[in-house]
Order: structure tokens, then sequence, then C-alpha cells
């Protein structure tokens, strides 16, 4: 039977008796922490977590930029494919990017000598260009206006977590960072563009006629990509020591 009053008599008296104590706790205390740290360390420093300084470059690849007059009402649809590209499947394609830029074109015709002069005129319409993008499952829209004037938007698709690139991050480690930065082969395959007007004739005096039969489009397909190996993460620590991530 455990005597305590013996054991505690023992440890003051038996100083080899008190070692072995001593021993014995330490090392039950630290073996789980050795352990623990011994499972993790196959990941080296990718599975650690720490604030991250993230830097890289997205670089573009473009599948067509033309100009075209696109009648109101109607719309311009195109086709492409990641096949015509080198080494595709080599690349992070994280996204696809349309970019749309138009003008305004309304006219106007007098129903008398300068009955279209000043005032008479009235003002063009805002026309809408849509665009939509698709590719797989995924698809993205957007409209934009000309306001009378020139006008632009962009219509993209996303794989990648676009926060990250560029940022200091925090609570994630340099493998989940990569795997946000990863798309996976999400960006291989077909794409479908459809590129839209919808125009509008201005307000003018009855002297004076306004016709607004389409808009000119400028578009430019761009496919987006990040390569991995370029990409930098690292430590304040590590930028300050020159050290790579």
């Amino acid at each position: 039977m455990f005597d305590i009053t013996e054991t505690l008599e023992r440890l003051q008296n038996d100083r080899q008796f008190l070692a072995t104590v001593v021993l014995t706790m330490f090392f039950l205390a630290i073996f789980p922490i050795y352990f623990s740290s011994a499972g993790g360390a196959g990941d080296g420093s990718m599975s650690a977590v720490a604030d991250y300084k993230v830097e890289g470059n997205l670089e573009y690849i473009e599948l067509d930029n033309a100009t075209e007059y696109i009648f109101d009402g109607e719309t311009l649809e195109l086709a492409f494919t990641t096949d015509v590209i080198d080494d595709a499947s080599s690349k992070n394609i994280v996204g696809v990017e349309v970019s749309m830029s138009y003008g305004e074109d309304e006219s106007t015709s007098g129903n008398v000598p300068g009955g279209c002069a000043g005032p008479a005129g009235g003002q063009p319409a805002a026309d809408t260009i849509s665009g939509t993008v698709s590719h797989n499952s995924d698809n993205e829209s957007g409209d934009g206006q000309n306001n009378g004037g020139d006008g632009s938007h962009i219509v993209e698709i996303l794989w990648y977590n676009e926060s990250i690139l560029g940022s200091t991050v925090s609570g994630l480690s340099k493998a989940k960072i990569i795997e946000e930065l990863d798309s996976n082969g999400e960006g291989l395959g077909e794409y479908q563009v459809e590129i839209g007007v919808t125009a509008e004739e201005g307000n003018s005096l009855a002297t004076c006629d306004r016709s607004d039969e389409g808009e000119e489009v400028t578009y430019s397909v761009k496919l987006i990509v990040l390569d991995l190996d370029n990409v930098t993460i690292s430590t304040e620590l590590e930028t300050e020591t020159g050290e790579d991530a």
C-alpha cells in the first residue's frame, strides 16, 4: 500500500530517490511535446502557421483582340479553347478576363435646314453593352453603358483567392496559401463569350430625328496565369535576412 508519509520522508532524506522522481516527472512532461513536434516535422516549414507576405505576378495569355460593330439587339458569340496553347496543362490558369470598350455613334438628321442645330438636336441616350463569359459550369456577366460618350467594363472568372496575392496573410500555413493560389486545372478547356448591345435613341425636337443602330465594341479575351514557382511566401524575418520562402 502506498504510504505518502514515508514517500515524503524519503524525498527529504534520500537525494537519489528525489533525483529519480524529478527526472521521471520531467520526462513525463517533455515526451508529449517532443513527439508532437516530431509528428509535424515531416512537412517542415510548409505546415507552420505564421504571418506571411505573399508576392507574385500575374501573366496574361491573349486569346483574341478585335473590334466589331454589333447591331442593336444582336449578340456577338465567340468560342475559345486552351488546346491551342502550348503546354497549357502545365500552366496554372487562375482566371479569364473579357474587357470591352465602346463609344457612341448615335446620329442625327434634320427634317428642315438647321433642324438639329443647337438645343434642337437633343442629347444621345445611354446604350447598354453586356458581356458574358462561360467555362464549364462557371459563368459571369456584366453590363456597361456609354452614357452618351465612351465607356468600358470587364467581366472575369477567377479560380484563386486574389485577396492573398500581394498582401500579408495571417493564420495560414505556406501549404494552405499555395492551395489557395492553385487552380488545380480549373482553367483548362472550352470558353464561350457573348457580347450584346441594346441601343437607345436620345431626345430631340420635332425638327430633328435621332437614330442609333448599334455600337462599335473593342474587346479582348485573356487567360490569367499565376506561376507558382515565382510566388514568394516569406515571414518578416525571412524578408529582412533575404532567406527564400
